[in-house]
């Protein structure tokens, strides 16, 4: 029976939960604590159920994954200790896990575990992201609680990189199993360093150190993430204290806020890249739109405007310091040349072609300001352009359900560079996160899935993402930057791939 203090309580609450859903309200961060302004919201808390990769570090807070990857961008044992290959023909491989690793109730881990997250799960649901991206698993054995053999019906020669990325947390069987999905969806738990303690959709969700975790609890007990969608409010945030760390700023804000008192700014390269996600519907069927609209772009332009020009322009999904950069190879800017191509298919400026276009917002620093800029400088050249916003998990549920209707500008995140995840996963027409579908890429895509040789798969790569580009399926424009302000004290470690992990922190 609850007493009027009690009532009293529960129900100030209450008016301050509704109050954070229209206006963000920021609490004052305990010492041990941490507050994060960040830009995205999951899309649910079922890890493997889709593949947002902004909101990575929110599901890496409170799960874990067989491998992963090292802030100078490394794969590195996380549950697992050893990867094999079993055999020549790539089609099985063996994983080791640790014996020692707990989920948050205390169920230990196991290889049981493995095979219900890759396999049972993905067999049972098949619009899991797990599943699609990890379809050519055909079984599971499971000879001990730490191996796990799996078997391929064809091979995936950066399999060990997909173990270290997206949606490959492993999940508890024995608790899915208890309380079903629906009631996993309200109380999660995983293998990871923290908890999930609360939350409310796109406004806050908070994690406690989880005090078993096998590599030891998090110096940092406490981490507020406040989900402000807005790049002013994420800034006022962190300038004003009620935030100690904000992420995806705008460069000049992060070079004005890095020489305030108490504040410091970090602008990092990344592995990551800014591409506008082409379809083939509509007008961009019609290849001389796709190029015209990719010859119109000054990138030089964009960089400089827009990250001071740090980020360098690329013309193929993999850009510099990655295994299949192509660094001869360009599609010049030129508006007369995208006026030609335009007038080859009836269109210039005083008749122009009519498109849809989308930008994600929040997905890196100044996307929608980006995509801005591109609506100007296509409608110079006779492109006129109709500009949406969604959010990044928007973006996700369209793209896995084939529900794009228009090219949308979105930071590809690619932790390890390897082009089995830039063009063999954007532009393979049967992979959750291609929204152009062209037959005449299957084939060449899977047999550089196949390839065992490194240097073979990595040629094979920059060959066809040369190609690709040449016929307006790709349309890349920048390698990303990942842009942070932090308080001082806060012994904050960047990754290369822009991941925000607050267990590395103190």
């Amino acid at each position: 029976m609850n007493t009027r203090r009690e009532f009293l309580r529960n129900a100030s609450m209450a008016a301050m939960g509704a109050v954070a859903g229209a206006h963000k309200v920021f609490a004052a961060t305990p010492r041990d604590s941490v507050t994060i302004a960040y830009p995205v919201d999951v899309l649910n808390w079922d890890a493997i159920a889709f593949s947002s990769l902004q909101a990575m570090s929110l599901l890496k807070s409170m799960n874990a994954q067989p491998f992963t990857i090292s802030p100078t961008g490394s794969v590195e044992p996380e549950l697992a200790t050893d990867f094999k290959w079993l055999g020549s023909d790539g089609l099985a491989f063996e994983v080791t896990l640790r014996d020692d690793v707990t989920f948050h109730n205390g169920d230990k881990l196991t290889s049981d575990d493995f095979k219900f997250t890759f396999l049972d799960r993905c067999k049972a649901d098949k619009t899991l992201a797990l599943g699609a991206i990890w379809k050519p698993i055909v079984g599971i054995d499971t000879p001990s609680p730490t191996r796990a053999i799996v078997h391929l019906g064809t091979p995936m020669a950066a399999a060990k990189q997909r173990l270290a990325y997206t949606a490959a947390f492993i999940q508890p069987r024995k608790y899915f199993e208890q309380v079903g999905r629906e009631e996993f969806l309200k109380r999660p738990i995983g293998a990871g360093p923290y908890r999930l303690v609360e939350y409310q959709r796109d406004s806050r969700a908070v994690f406690e150190a989880y005090e078993n975790y096998w590599r030891g609890p998090a110096k940092i007990k406490r981490v507020t993430v406040d989900i402000v969608k807005d790049d002013t409010a994420r800034v006022s945030a962190v300038q004003a204290g009620k935030a100690d760390i904000a992420v995806n700023l705008p460069i000049r804000e992060v070079e004005r806020l890095g020489k305030a008192p108490g504040l410091t700014g970090l602008i990092k390269p990344t592995p990551d890249i800014y591409t506008i996600q082409m379809v083939n519907t509509g007008p961009w069927t019609d290849k001389n739109v796709r190029l015209a609209a990719h010859h119109a772009i000054n990138k030089e332009a964009l960089s400089k405007a827009f990250f001071g020009g740090v980020a360098p322009p690329i013309w193929t999904p993999s850009g510099p310091g990655t295994p299949a950069y192509a660094p001869d190879f360009k599609l010049e800017y030129s508006q007369a040349k995208a006026k030609s191509l335009l007038a080859a298919s009836g269109y210039s400026p005083d008749k122009p072609v009519k498109v849809k276009f989308i930008t994600t917002t929040g997905g890196g620093p100044s996307d929608y300001d980006i995509a801005r800029a591109i609506v100007q400088m296509w409608k110079a050249v006779g492109i006129d352009a109709d500009l949406r916003a969604i959010d990044v998990s928007q973006f996700a549920s369209l793209s896995m359900t084939n529900k794009l209707d228009a090219p949308c500008l979105y930071v590809w995140q690619n932790g390890m560079g390897d082009p089995s995840m830039y063009s063999g996963s954007m532009l393979h027409p049967d992979k959750p996160f291609s929204t152009w579908k062209s037959d005449d890429l299957r084939e060449p895509l899977n047999k550089l899935e196949a390839e065992l040789d490194y240097e073979k798969r990595i040629g094979g790569y920059r060959d066809l993402d040369i190609w690709a580009a040449q016929q307006g399926y790709s349309l890349t424009l920048l390698q990303s930057v990942s842009t942070t302000v932090y308080r001082k004290g806060l012994n904050f470690v960047p990754y290369n791939n822009g991941w925000m992990l607050p267990y590395d922190w103190s």
